[in-house]
């Protein structure tokens, strides 16, 4: 089976304040409520508008070129794959160990994926771990109040320029949209069990992270990952694909969601996250 980086993540995380790693009190404090944070805070919105403004973020991106399309590119670039390895193992254990949030991993290895995807075809492995730190660091800016330690690194230097050759290779843009931000909408709609709730919010997310390793799943539009997640989550019985398309037309059609794409989603984090499940 292969590696859950989710799981390997939230361990590191949550052990992250008892590790002996040369924090001082304010660093522990602030692992502590970051933790503490990310268990109650909610992320994004449960309005219709909310949805609209995320659909035309994710939609100025594919118009830039910046979708991931890693899938295709590794067929005949396999050495991005090895890359990517690297850049994710260097992304969850720092990430981890300094208690950054989860969706800051995420949409740290949103950027490794983008930048893969349009980077000239030449072999990067040996820039792989400095490429994680800076998608790392470059995602921190987006959501820590507290700088990412790794800017203590004595390599801020080189950090720094990568990170400014990452920006270049985005055209300055680095807008994104993660799953994680369309999970309060989805809740909302899906998860009719209000016992259920709070449970449903914590899976969903752990599903999400699990999808890391999987270079299709992270290939997928955001918003189709979120709601095949929470869908998942939110119901304790699996969903047929009629099912399922019940649900997605329940919702506005002018978003023209592919639901085969939603179903097919479904049925991979289904294969891939049915251990961590109260489902039957």
């Amino acid at each position: 089976m292969a590696e859950d980086w989710g799981d390997i993540f939230k361990n590191l995380q949550m052990s992250s304040n008892e590790q002996d790693i040369l924090r001082g009190d304010y660093e522990r404090e602030f692992v502590d409520k970051q933790i503490l944070a990310e268990e109650n805070t909610d992320i994004g919105e449960d309005n219709e508008d909310y949805i609209e403004n995320m659909l035309k973020e994710e939609e100025k991106i594919a118009i830039a070129g910046l979708t991931n399309r890693l899938p295709l590119r590794t067929i005949s670039l396999p050495w991005l794959l090895e890359a990517r390895n690297t850049a994710i193992y260097n992304i969850v254990y720092i990430g981890g160990c300094f208690g950054v949030r989860k969706i800051t991993v995420y949409t740290a290895m949103i950027y490794v994926d983008r930048f893969l995807s349009s980077v000239p075809k030449k072999p990067i492995l040996p820039i792989a771990k400095l490429l994680a730190m800076a998608c790392l660091y470059l995602a921190c800016e987006q959501f820590e109040e507290y700088e990412c330690q790794i800017s203590t690194s004595n390599y801020i230097g080189s950090i720094m320029s990568m990170k400014s050759n990452i920006i270049t290779q985005f055209r300055w843009i680095v807008t994104f949209v993660t799953p994680i931000q369309f999970i309060k909408y989805f809740l909302s709609r899906f998860c009719r069990d209000l016992s259920r709730k709070v449970y449903a919010k914590s899976i969903t997310v752990e599903i999400i992270m699990s999808t890391l390793g999987d270079v299709r799943l992270m290939s997928l539009r955001a918003f189709i990952v979120g709601a095949a997640a929470t869908l998942l989550a939110s119901n304790p019985n699996i969903l047929t694909h009629e099912m399922i398309r019940d649900e997605i037309n329940a919702l506005p059609q002018k978003w023209l969601i592919p639901i085969d794409e939603v179903c097919s989603c479904y049925d991979r984090l289904l294969e891939t996250n049915k251990h961590r499940l109260d489902i039957s």
